[in-house]
């Protein structure tokens, strides 16, 4: 091999050589150099145990800024596995008396750290130091004893600290901003604590924001009240008519967001929001129906009809209730006894356009908008109401009829408003730490649906309900109410039921409440009883 082949042999190695080690320095110079922190970083990660708190989760509070959700702040004992391994024995031998100890032996996370619920008293708090791997620590609470309106703020996976349903889903990123607060611990390759460096919380980058709603605290409270003491399965909605605000929602049967599995597994329907629930309305749909035939000019509140008992339809005969004295009525005393008779004739003259024309104007058929993933109902397009049976079954709120007490407060308040139709709204605003706003839901503008003269005739017609006709229960009040009762018959799971109602709004001038209660189980009393004793107290809190 001549020389100047080695050589050149020779020079093509350093070139291959030199490039190995500039490529290999440049690597160095990335890892070390450029991406030191970042891998720093993950380092620590890799060898930090922690457990967040959702401590920093926005609060949802009513219209004045009072927290719905009543959270609580405890001192509660977290454990890491992996610290206190081979102690279990002595350590629940050292506490036997504390709540849910025996998880220190069954780890529910594997070596994950994890809470024990328990709440811990200072003496406690002092022995538990004494042991590697156990912290006493301030959690908070998100549900207190005390919270309210459960299906409207909806409850957390508490795992995850993410929002399920009602106001923690739908503004679930509004509100965990500033919640990924950690306690943790950095360990070494065997899983042990690193001496020195001790347990560390950890706080998240940014604030989350508070979710201020429409609903009036006290009003929640008393209307849960009457509603656990009467109501066994239904709903109660409270508007205010000027504004289109949700003062007041509540279902039962209801639940605890803080004990959700005692409500799963008893399989029943705690966790279903009834006030954003479709069902068959009865007559209290005959207020459309009224609203309708007097805005059509078709009828005078003293115009009189007669009623033998009942209609015969196409062949199918419907029943009066039979609660007037005469066969001689008024469009009025029609209309305060529920006379099936009157409003078939009236529905049978207005004919299935206006019928569905005047159903669409009152927002029936159609969502409300509320964040909460309500049902729309239905009212049956005119070419569903060809046939004369079915004009009357929806004269009477039947059928494929179906309203949701949201729907139903809302149709009261276009009456309560003279004929204007407000949107209903249920978030007010989002506030920071200090309560400031940051972002504002303004009201939506109304719409006039009704001319003011046919609301003023149908607040006579609800008054006389509540004066002399089905709602008389509703009168407890010295100021005057209207409203219209309704019942229709059901079925759920199998079973038949009926759906009791009662719709109205208080007091008749300069209305401060749409009202609307559904029951198809009721404990005590009857709905109208329910409807009276939230009048009365909205007179008490004047």
């Amino acid at each position: 091999m001549s020389l100047r082949v080695c050589r050149r042999r020779v020079l093509w190695l350093l070139v291959l050589l030199s490039c190995f080690f500039a490529l290999l320095g440049g690597r160095l110079f990335y890892l070390q150099v450029w991406r030191s922190e970042i891998l720093s970083r993950q380092a620590v990660q890799q060898r930090f145990q922690a457990i967040s708190v959702h401590d920093g989760r926005g609060d949802i509070q009513d219209r004045h800024g009072l927290s719905l959700l009543d959270g609580r702040r405890r001192l509660a004992l977290l454990a890491f596995p992996s610290h206190y391994r081979g102690r279990e024995e002595e350590i629940i031998r050292a506490f036997p008396s504390l709540k849910g100890i025996e998880k220190i032996a069954m780890p529910p996370h594997g070596a994950r750290p994890f809470w024990i619920e328990t709440e811990l008293n200072e003496l406690q708090a002092a022995q538990i130091t004494g042991y590697p791997g156990l912290i006493a620590a301030i959690r908070k609470e998100r549900y207190g004893p005390e919270a309210l309106a459960a299906h409207v703020v909806g409850y957390i996976n508490e795992s995850e600290g993410k929002g399920v349903s009602g106001i923690e889903l739908a503004f679930d990123r509004t509100l965990s901003l500033g919640q990924q607060k950690v306690i943790g611990a950095v360990v070494d390759g065997r899983m042990r604590l690193v001496p020195g460096l001790g347990y560390r919380e950890k706080e998240a980058p940014s604030s989350s924001k508070n979710v201020l709603l429409t609903l009036d605290l006290e009003l929640q409270r008393e209307v849960e009240r009457i509603m656990d003491r009467r109501i066994r399965s239904g709903a109660v909605v409270v508007l205010d008519p000027a504004t289109g605000d949700v003062l007041a929602m509540a279902s039962c049967p209801g639940f605890h967001p803080s004990a959700l599995t005692s409500h799963l597994n008893k399989g029943d329907e705690a966790l279903l929001n009834h006030a954003l629930c479709a069902y068959q309305p009865g007559s209290v749909f005959k207020t459309v129906v009224a609203a309708a035939a007097l805005e059509e000019g078709l009828v005078g509140l003293f115009q009189t009809f007669y009623c033998p008992g009942g209609i015969t339809v196409d062949g199918l005969y419907f029943p009066c209730s039979n609660l007037h004295h005469s066969e001689e009525i008024t469009l009025a005393e029609a209309f305060a006894c529920s006379c099936n008779s009157v409003f078939i004739k009236l529905a049978l003259e207005l004919g299935p356009e206006k019928l569905a024309a005047y159903a669409q104007r009152f927002g029936l058929g159609e969502s409300g908008g509320l964040p909460l993933g309500e049902q729309a109902g239905n009212f049956p397009s005119p070419e569903k109401l060809v046939s004369p049976r079915a004009q009357a079954n929806s004269a009477l709120g039947q059928g494929e009829v179906m309203v949701s007490p949201l729907q139903a407060a809302a149709m009261m308040a276009v009456l309560a408003n003279g004929g204007r139709r407000v949107p209903p709204r249920l978030v007010l605003a989002l506030t920071d730490e200090q309560g400031h706003e940051t972002a504002r839901f303004w009201q939506q503008p109304g719409e006039q649906v009704l001319s003011r003269a046919t609301a003023n005739k149908m607040k006579y017609l609800l008054h006389e309900v509540v004066a002399r006709g089905t709602a008389q229960a509703a009168n407890i009040t010295s100021a005057q109410a209207g409203a219209k009762t309704g019942t229709a018959e059901s079925r759920r799971q199998g079973r038949e039921l009926l759906n009791y109602w009662i719709a109205g709004f208080y007091p008749l001038e300069g209305t401060r409440a749409a009202v609307a209660v559904f029951a198809d189980d009721l404990k005590e009393g009857t709905v109208q009883q329910v409807f009276g004793e939230i009048i009365y107290y909205l007179e008490r809190d004047r």
